[in-house]
């Protein structure tokens, strides 16, 4: 009979080995030093239960200082392992529960060696860890206001379980009504070995529950945090974009006044130089008139043969003082402080007009200068704006053509109407633009000239954006450049 209770010894062994080892295999994924420490204590308290299972077989020195070490040690890292769930336990209750267990093995080494009876041992055994397995009550009572309630009331019950049954043991020793000798079969330790075996299997199920819903909640609370982090990320980039777009508004604003500034005094300097200028104009032009009219009176009077050639020259200075003022009157207008006047207009007279202003700059490079152009070219929008972009491009064009030295400098201009839009072709044969540099032909405060500003093409951009269009370019280097101007296309309707 004596063997059958050291059998349960070792099936109760084998049972810890199996859970413990269980459990550090199945939560091996997590890396947790809370399951390695939980699995490791369990498979302590298998080794203590092997080796008080062997009275007989090793000496009962060994099986009282080691069997009841390792029950100790197994017994109180699986609370450290509880106390540890929320963080690191506590260094008063560790020092406290610590000393408690030490002084435990010190009483019963004690007993031991002094010569005193098995049951005397035994007695003081169950009475400990009665009181000491009250400790996976309370921890399952703390850890259920944070965790799964049913793995803490597992845990709950099974410290339940180990000290009433323990305790029953020891109240029977001490009613001489319980087993003294650690073999002996009764029912004392048939009721400590149920509890054991159902204390221990409801322990670990309790500990898996508790550990798997702590990761649970772990990956929640870090995938909410993380949502957390993403939208503060958002929100930093969003205010990110939204001061980028404030200071480009700024920068932009400063620079629309910059040019608002030059326009205007470009505007004050030109009316002033027409106001000048006309004034001798319009004398020349009377005079001429005058002696225009002096020749026709003559010539009724006195016919001479020269008399012809003299109406010829004066009628010629007439007209080249008309067409001076005309060019002067032109010029005022393009540099003008407009407001924005759209109106319904005809694009080849306003190309025309700017024609007409850098005609003597083509004639004196060389450069021959081929328009075609459909009638039908109505647009909606701001004479002086659009001649601005005209200016510019003709501009552009002429001087890439001087600075190139071009053998025959030819600028074309074509207009087409395409569907409801049209376009407006500046073409030169010039050297091109280099491919380096397309990125920056329509950037503010960058050019290529020597005495450039770099606000000519960024402005004209501007411009004909706000009337709707687009302002392209296209460039083949050391043959050819194409800007072409792509404008909505008026309703003939509305020209009445």
């Amino acid at each position: 009979m004596s063997l059958n209770v050291q059998t349960i010894f070792w099936m109760d062994a084998f049972l810890y080995l199996m859970l413990h080892a269980a459990i550090w295999y199945g939560l091996a994924r997590f890396r947790s030093p809370v399951v390695v420490m939980w699995s490791v204590s369990g498979i302590l308290s298998a080794l203590s239960l092997c080796v008080l299972g062997s009275r007989g077989w090793i000496s009962t020195d060994v099986v009282v200082v080691v069997g009841l070490f390792l029950m100790t040690a197994g017994n109180w890292g699986r609370q450290v392992a509880l106390r540890s769930l929320n963080g690191p336990a506590s260094s008063a209750w560790l020092w406290s529960s610590g000393g408690l267990n030490v002084a435990f093995l010190t009483l019963s080494y004690g007993l031991h060696f002094s010569g005193s009876p098995e049951s005397t041992i035994m007695l003081v055994f169950y009475v400990f860890y009665a009181f000491s397995c009250l400790e996976y009550f309370f921890a399952g009572t703390r850890i259920a206001l944070t965790h799964d309630k049913k793995g803490a009331d597992s845990v709950m019950w099974a410290g339940l379980i180990f000290s009433v049954t323990l305790g029953v043991k020891a109240l029977a020793m001490m009613a001489g009504v319980g087993a003294e000798d650690l073999y002996e079969p009764s029912w004392d330790h048939v009721l400590v070995f149920v509890g054991q075996f159902t204390a221990i299997m409801m322990l670990c199920v309790g500990f898996m529950q508790i550990f798997v819903d702590q990761d649970h909640r772990s990956k929640i609370a870090m995938q909410q945090q993380l949502a957390r982090e993403q939208e503060h990320a958002a929100l930093a980039l969003q205010h990110a974009q939204d001061l980028s777009v404030l200071l480009t508004e700024r920068q932009e604003i400063i620079r629309q006044l910059t040019l608002s500034n030059k326009s205007a005094g470009m505007g004050a300097l030109v009316a002033s130089f027409a106001h000048e200028l006309n004034q001798p104009l319009t004398a020349n032009l009377l005079h001429a008139e005058l002696i225009m009219a002096k020749l026709e009176e003559l010539e009724v009077e006195v016919p001479t043969p020269s008399m012809g050639i003299l109406q010829k020259v004066a009628s010629a200075m007439v007209q080249d003082t008309q067409r001076s003022a005309d060019i002067i009157r032109k010029l005022r207008n393009l540099f003008r402080m407009s407001k924005g006047e759209y109106t319904a207009l005809k694009l080849n007279e306003v190309v025309q007009d700017v024609l007409d202003l850098v005609q003597s700059k083509m004639k004196h490079a060389g450069i021959a200068c081929t328009v075609d152009w459909d009638p039908h070219l109505r647009v909606h929008g701001d004479a002086t704006q659009l001649q601005q972009v005209v200016l510019n491009l003709l501009n552009n064009a002429i001087d890439a053509l001087i600075e190139s030295g071009c053998v025959k400098p030819e600028l074309r201009i074509r207009g087409t109407v395409l569907g409801d839009h049209l376009n407006l072709e500046v073409q030169d044969n010039g050297p091109g633009i280099a491919p380096e540099r397309a990125e920056d032909v329509f950037s503010l405060f960058k050019t290529s000239k020597c005495q450039g500003m770099g606000v000519g093409l960024w402005l004209s951009r501007s411009i004909v954006e706000m009337h709707g269009g687009h302002l392209t370019f296209q460039s083949e280097p050391g043959r050819r450049t194409v800007f072409t101007l792509r404008l909505p296309l008026l309703n003939e309707s509305l020209l009445g």
